[in-house]
């Protein structure tokens, strides 16, 4: 029976996004095609789980009137959600496609400031959630939510028996202070960051990444010549994504990690197999347009079309 995830985004947004035909400086550009949707590296990871009928529920903080349009449009995807209420308003970031060779422009906004009350209550959420299993925690962090109320919140979670994944920026994961993680997902750029390292290869990344399985079970860098490497104590594992048309990049990560949550939360501790499932994930996202997400029957089709090898 797959266990019940929690998912925490310390700093959401609205993801509004378009088309252009063409951008140009100090000219007005009209955008066709808006969409609005739901964002944060963890609430991604939720929608995608909720897609693969998954039980989880989205958390984190909520503020304002876009906090609430955030909240109503999960509700319209059905993701459950328990999110603490903060007193400004929730951040929006754009993206805005080019028709013509699909390359985005991306703004994204540092967030609204918390308090430390605000705080506290999203740490106490993990003693409301006990009988969670999994807590993935993901994005940016919002102004005034600092490096050490994230280990607090991980700690928390962690002496509730909860497996912790991190999906953050390099620089977040750099500062970390916590072990016995189950996953982090850093791209190549991240990688580098989180090590000080120039690793390029899938050796050389290899090689860096195995010094960190102190820290968490699974290190899986994204990017890394054209694919994905996932190594473990089991082994270490590489696959790319089959030849599509890439639409968007946006949530693909996110997706990733979640169609691997997805398998470790089912019992599934194959590491080729649950790298597979990632990229099937990943890959269903970037064959969407804007900032649409992939939807389960694209994933498992093109779980049948990646192919992984040990090295």
């Amino acid at each position: 029976m797959v266990s019940r995830i929690l998912t925490i985004t310390p700093n959401p947004s609205l993801d509004v996004s378009g088309f252009v035909t063409q951008l140009k400086p100090n000219e007005k550009t009209y955008v066709t095609d808006e969409a609005r949707a739901p964002g944060g590296n963890a609430i991604n990871v939720a929608r995608i789980l909720r897609r693969l009928g998954v039980p989880v529920v989205a958390s984190g903080f909520l503020g304002g009137s876009v906090g609430n349009e955030v909240a109503l449009l999960l509700d319209e995807e059905q993701v459950p959600r328990d999110f603490i209420k903060c007193q400004e308003s929730t951040r929006i970031n754009i993206t805005v496609s080019n028709n013509r060779d699909h390359q985005q422009t991306r703004l994204s906004f540092p967030g609204p400031h918390v308090s430390r009350s605000e705080i506290q209550k999203l740490v106490a959420l993990i003693a409301k959630h006990r009988g969670v299993k999994f807590l993935v925690v993901g994005g940016s962090l919002p102004q005034q939510f600092h490096i050490d109320d994230l280990n607090k919140l991980i700690e928390r979670a962690q002496n509730a028996k909860m497996a912790v994944v991190v999906d953050s920026p390099g620089n977040i994961l750099k500062r970390l202070k916590i072990d016995r993680l189950l996953l982090i997902k850093p791209n190549l750029d991240e990688f580098q960051a989180l090590t000080n390292s120039r690793a390029k290869s899938i050796s050389a990344v290899k090689k860096i990444a195995k010094k960190y399985l102190k820290k968490s079970a699974y290190v899986c860098v994204s990017s890394v010549e054209g694919g994905a490497l996932l190594v473990s104590d089991s082994g270490a594992y590489f696959g790319r994504i089959p030849s599509i048309r890439i639409r968007s990049t946006v949530g693909a990560g996110d997706s990733m990690v979640a169609g691997m949550v997805a398998q470790v939360s089912s019992g599934n501790l194959d590491a080729a197999d649950i790298l597979r499932w990632g990229l099937a994930a990943s890959a269903a996202t970037l064959s969407k347009a804007g900032t649409t997400l992939g939807e389960a029957r694209q994933i498992k089709r093109f779980y049948k079309r990646i192919k992984i090898s040990e090295v």
